[in-house]
């Protein structure tokens, strides 16, 4: 008997830790009031499950984030060599007429990506699916002449893994400095079948992150490096959200393709996204940066075309600006359409009500999702958000198989942000995510065409049709939202 009130003192003495840690770093009340829940609701195993997803170590990682990227900012002395390619501080050009040139959207997101700017002369092309990435990124590889830096989330170890991990390989062994960076949780078949012990043979410098790592004082599994970067001799870049697997080639042995977008950049723009993979990988291998920012990795760029390009981070932020931010202030920008592209939309109460609100004032909101989520909670969640919208006049589509992994958002056809992250809850705060935000007449174009390709393969939902779901359904929608910011 006298186990039994130790257990329950044990239980109540944890649960009332773990209640002030909620009480004292959850800023979300929802979030706030379900963790309190589970602790209290299941003994151990809800103190258990906030000790491995609830806990915030953010401020401690965003600490050495910033830490490291200050390090590497003043080591790489961008500044003089790349002035002559910044475009004129945004809020200085508020006071003159308006242009619809798609500065009246960078003048609204600027302030929210602090460090970095937006830089002229470059080209972006769209590459839609593995089908069109995967080529251009073999070619690139082929092309290179000093340095390959690769990053993803998932590095699958199938034939399209395989097929480009024999490239690197190869590269490396021809004398090449090729740097793998692959997120552990992401990739853990890869990582646990040693997947690439042959590509460190032949030289590859491979590097895995992991935020559960209790050796380097990380213990936060729900945070993960979400980032799909390749930069190939400083020159040029790719960044987007196809992950290096055989299910983003449309012929998958499966029949189960994705459906995806990546951004091929040359220009002044990839010296900050080169910036931020060698961020990334100091932080991973803590290699010194005056052995990572000579000549090589970040040599001087020209102009190679006009379309300007600001890189827009995301990651855990205290402070909190970053991508949620921008991504709210390009819909508040919005004067005459709104267009969006995920696959899980689950955004924040205010990007909620900015689409809203948008719509209220007679701009256009077209927001595309899967009609069937890899994540069916997920799925099930997005959908309890479409009746305020749907409401407010926007218009909200369905897209039929293959699963549309892509996101992108357009505003008023003059400007673009597309890239890793999604718009939900993970994405927005927890990940760490790379995003671009484009102006150029011709790519924003091309992006537009291809939301258009997505909503021809869509079923439109109408309020009719929402509003006659069973309740046992509207039930579960509301139960997996409820519980998103948990997942």
């Amino acid at each position: 008997m006298g186990r039994i009130p130790l257990f329950g003192v044990g239980y109540v003495l944890l649960a009332l830790g773990l209640s002030l840690d909620v009480l004292l770093h959850k800023d979300r009340p929802v979030s706030a009031v379900l963790w309190l829940a589970i602790l209290w609701a299941v003994p151990y195993a809800g103190a258990a499950a906030y000790l491995a997803f609830g806990v915030d170590r953010i401020r401690r990682g965003g600490r050495e984030r910033r830490a490291a990227r200050a390090l590497m900012i003043r080591s790489a002395r961008l500044g003089p060599r790349l002035e002559r390619h910044v475009l004129e501080a945004p809020a200085k050009a508020a006071n003159r007429a308006p242009d619809r040139l798609g500065r009246h959207v960078l003048r609204g997101t600027d302030p929210a990506v602090p460090g970095h700017r937006v830089l002229v002369g470059n080209r972006a092309r769209l590459l839609v699916d593995g089908d069109e990435f995967y080529p251009a990124l073999h070619r690139a590889i082929r092309e290179a002449r000093k340095t390959i830096h690769l990053q993803t989330f998932i590095f699958a170890p199938d034939h399209t893994g395989r097929e480009l991990r024999d490239l690197l390989s190869e590269r490396a062994a021809d004398g090449l400095r090729v740097r793998l960076l692959y997120d552990r949780f992401g990739s853990a078949r890869a990582h646990m079948a040693r997947f690439f012990d042959p590509a460190r043979r032949a030289g590859v410098q491979v590097r895995s992150i992991s935020q559960a790592n209790p050796l380097k004082g990380r213990f936060q599994i729900n945070l993960r490096n979400h980032r799909k970067v390749v930069v190939v001799d400083g020159r040029t870049a790719f960044v987007g959200g196809i992950n290096i697997a055989d299910a983003n080639v449309s012929a998958c042995t499966d029949g189960r393709p994705i459906r995806d977008y990546h951004v091929r950049v040359d220009g002044p723009a990839v010296a900050d996204i080169q910036l931020g993979f060698l961020e990334d990988w100091h932080f991973a291998s803590r290699e010194p940066p005056d052995d990572l920012l000579g000549p090589d990795c970040m040599p001087d760029l020209e102009r190679e075309g006009e379309a300007l390009v600001q890189v827009v981070p995301g990651g855990p932020e205290s402070s909190g600006k970053g991508l949620a931010e921008a991504v709210l202030a390009a819909i508040v920008a919005a004067e005459e359409s709104i267009e969006i592209t995920t696959p899980y939309f689950v955004p924040d109460a205010p990007i909620i009500g900015a689409l809203r609100y948008a719509a209220h004032r007679r701009v256009a909101v077209r927001i595309v999702v899967p009609a069937h989520n890899n994540h069916w909670y997920m799925g099930f969640a997005a959908r309890a958000l479409y009746d305020p919208l749907l409401q407010a006049g926007a218009r909200i589509y369905e897209r039929r198989p293959p699963f549309m992994h892509a996101k992108a958002l357009v505003v008023d056809g003059v400007y673009a942000m597309l890239g890793s992250a999604n718009l939900d809850y993970r994405s927005l705060h927890l990940n760490f995510e790379t995003n671009l935000e484009v102006v150029d007449p011709g790519f924003v174009s091309d992006v537009r065409r291809q939301v258009e390709v997505e909503i021809q393969a869509s079923r439109e939902i109408t309020r009719e049709a929402h509003a006659a779901r069973s309740l046992p359904r509207r039930l579960l929608e509301n139960i997996c939202r409820l519980f998103e910011p948990v997942l």
